[in-house]
Order: structure tokens, then C-alpha cells, then sequence
């Protein structure tokens, strides 16, 4: 058997051996000229966009850490605030870390405490989550984003399932879909082929590891429900009644206007996927500026 040799280079220690190594170092070769195209000056934001590209996604989720690479938060513990019998007053606690309030980006099933990015105050400073959503629409990268406040995603991917009966391969947005145990949505269950039903406590359609990645119908409508988010939250200050606007778990492009009153009933809904609005209840006379928002941006009435 061979030894072999672990070695930490840059970029430009890489490049001259390039195409020149076994296929394994090659691999690590062509992730640092990939990362290298994106530009950041954070090299974890390369990482993560790469990372982002073969996954087919970008998410996030905040978590505490035990470090920052980024800024003076180092792996430490808590000091004991008084002497007790077996240590002083200022002594490191070893039962109690230190943690900070970080950001750990396409974090898998497999998580580790305390291991993250970045601290939540650098991810802040250098607006690493726009930056790369930026990035990522305005240079058409195919990767879904997470839902955020900030900008629609606008690529979906599209998991493939084999169908259990046929064994045909199919997208998940072309079955059949059913209603969950909980009315609270929808789920694919039947193959688009042979008709096949996935059933909760019967037979179901095989995952893949595979995806194709389709555009997102309402790609650019974040302006809409921003405005409307915006509108009400002014129109909230002075009202006895409120109202809020929010998307329908579990049921993509779905957003509800609700009143919060003791009936707590629901004013209209509407779909940015085909942009199409529902007078529920119909609009009393005060909400008549919901309707000239969405007329505005082209929805059209259904007539219940």
C-alpha cells in the first residue's frame, strides 16, 4: 500500500497540479475552482453556494455555536462565579460551554451541537443571507431558497419518486394529490401513469436521491405580499378589529386575509401562483384597498 499525505494550499498552490492528480485529489481541485467563480470575499460564502448548487438548495436555520471564525467569539466555558471545594472563584466551569447565537447553512439530518458558519452578528454584518440570495436569482443558479421575507425563490426543486406498480419514475408535482389525516394540506399519492395510490398505511411510492429543479409560478410576487403586509400592518395601528396576512401551511403559493375578532373568520384569500383571489365573505367597505392592491398587480376575482 501506498502512504499517503494530507496537505492544506491555496488555490494557487492547486491550480499548477490540475489535471495532473488521482481522480479523489481532482475532485478537491474542482471544488476550489468552482467556489473560486463565485467571487465572495468570505470563503465560506463560496462554500456554501457550491454546496447549494449540488444540493439543489439553499436553507439556513439559527442555532447556538461554540465559535466564530469571523470575529473574537473563541471555543471557551463559563467561570465558576464563587470557590467551592474542588475549584476557585474564575476557574473554567468544564460542564458549562460557552454559546453564541449563530447560522449553520444546508445543515443535513446529521447535526452537531454547537458547529455553525458563522456567529448571527458576522452573518448580519456582512448580509451573508441577501448577498447570496442576490447572487443566486440574479445570476439564475438553479437552487431553491429557503421561504425568507426577502425575495421569492426562483426555482423549485422537484423530488423523483418511483411509482411502486409501474415503476416508472415520476416528479412529485405531476401525482395526483390527496388531503392529509389533518386537513391541513396536501400530499403527492398517486402515480401520474398507472394511477397507483401511496397510501399512509399501505403501499408508497419509492424516494430517489434524484431531483430536476422547475421554475417557481410565483417567482416576483413577493413585491405583492409585501405591500399587502406593509398596508395592513399601518391599517392595524388605529384598528379595533386587526388583521393579518399570512401563507397557508402545507399548501405552496396559498395566502389567507384573516380578521381577528371572537369569530376570528377570514376576510379572502389568494393564490400567487395563479393569481387568483376569493371574496370569502365578501369585503366590507373598510377593506376595499385589499382588493385595489391585488387588482393592482393583475389578480382576478373567483366567484365562490
Amino acid at each position: 500500500m501506498l502512504k499517503t499525505y494530507l496537505i492544506e494550499l491555496t488555490l494557487e498552490e492547486l491550480l499548477p497540479i490540475d489535471g495532473e492528480v488521482s481522480e479523489k485529489a481532482q475532485e478537491i481541485i474542482n471544488k476550489a475552482k468552482q467556489e473560486s467563480t463565485y467571487g465572495f470575499d468570505l470563503p465560506v460564502m463560496n462554500e456554501i453556494l457550491r454546496n447549494s448548487e449540488k444540493l439543489g438548495s439553499l436553507k439556513w436555520t439559527f442555532k447556538q455555536i461554540r465559535s466564530c471564525s469571523y470575529c473574537d467569539k473563541t471555543y471557551d466555558y463559563h467561570t465558576y462565579p464563587r470557590s467551592g471545594r474542588y475549584h476557585n472563584k474564575g476557574d473554567k466551569n468544564h460542564d458549562k460551554p460557552k454559546y453564541y447565537y449563530g447560522i449553520k447553512f444546508n445543515e443535513g439530518f446529521v447535526t452537531i451541537q454547537g458547529s455553525g458558519d458563522m456567529c448571527s452578528e458576522c452573518a448580519s454584518k456582512h448580509n451573508v443571507i441577501h448577498r447570496l440570495i442576490d447572487y443566486i436569482i440574479d445570476n439564475d443558479l438553479k437552487i431553491q431558497i429557503q421561504k425568507n421575507d426577502y425575495r421569492f425563490t426562483k426555482y423549485i426543486k422537484d423530488d423523483i419518486r418511483t411509482c411502486y406498480e409501474c415503476g416508472n419514475e415520476m416528479q412529485e408535482s405531476k401525482m395526483g394529490r390527496h388531503n392529509t389525516m389533518m386537513g391541513d394540506g396536501t400530499y403527492p399519492s398517486s402515480c401520474p401513469t398507472c394511477g397507483a395510490e401511496s397510501l399512509p398505511f399501505g403501499k408508497s411510492h419509492k424516494s430517489t436521491n434524484k431531483f430536476v429543479m422547475i421554475e417557481n409560478p410565483a417567482f416576483g410576487s413577493e413585491i405583492l405580499v409585501n405591500e399587502l403586509k406593509r398596508v395592513i400592518e399601518q391599517y392595524n395601528k388605529d384598528a379595533d378589529i386587526k388583521i393579518k396576512v399570512f401563507e397557508i401551511y402545507n399548501n405552496p403559493n396559498h395566502y389567507l386575509i384573516w380578521k381577528e375578532n371572537q369569530n376570528n373568520h377570514e376576510i379572502a384569500s389568494f393564490n400567487i401562483g395563479n393569481k387568483i383571489y376569493r371574496n370569502r365573505y365578501g369585503f366590507e367597505k373598510q377593506y376595499q384597498f385589499l382588493v385595489d392592491i391585488l387588482e393592482k398587480y393583475n389578480y382576478t376575482e373567483k366567484i365562490l
